[in-house]
């Protein structure tokens, strides 16, 4: 009982930690679902997020706690993942947002080069 009571503030580190990494999950299947317009990816993305999640919860709780369901490491996991999702997800979403259209701005540079080197070819013959 010792060890438990020791290890305390360990393990609501670890699942506060745990419960911002469900919320990243979240916040790639919002990006995800976003860029790819489908019904199926949808509903399966939203399935499989919310699975993962459980599956997260279920094997910190069993590492750190030994299985013991406590209320106090419940509250933390999700505090911890709303905190995530109304705060830390937008900053994220907003940095990811820009990556992404820097990335397709030289994608599309890169393309209209090379469009435009075919063009000069043609006309040089």
């Amino acid at each position: 009982m010792l060890y438990e009571t020791l290890s305390q503030p360990q393990i609501v580190l670890f699942v506060v930690l745990f419960g911002f990494l469900s919320g990243i999950i979240f916040d790639l299947q919002k990006l995800f679902k976003k860029s790819i317009k489908n019904r199926f990816f949808d509903y399966f993305s939203s399935f499989f997020c919310v699975f993962l999640t459980i599956l997260i919860y279920f094997f910190v709780n069993l590492k750190l706690n030994y299985g013991e369901f406590r209320f106090y490491i419940l509250l933390m996991f999700f505090l911890s993942l709303a905190f995530e999702r109304l705060f830390i997800g937008n900053l994220l979403e907003n940095l990811l947002r820009k990556w992404y259209n820097k990335l397709t701005e030289k994608m599309k540079k890169g393309y209209e080069n090379k469009i435009r080197k075919r063009k000069n070819r043609k006309i040089d013959k």
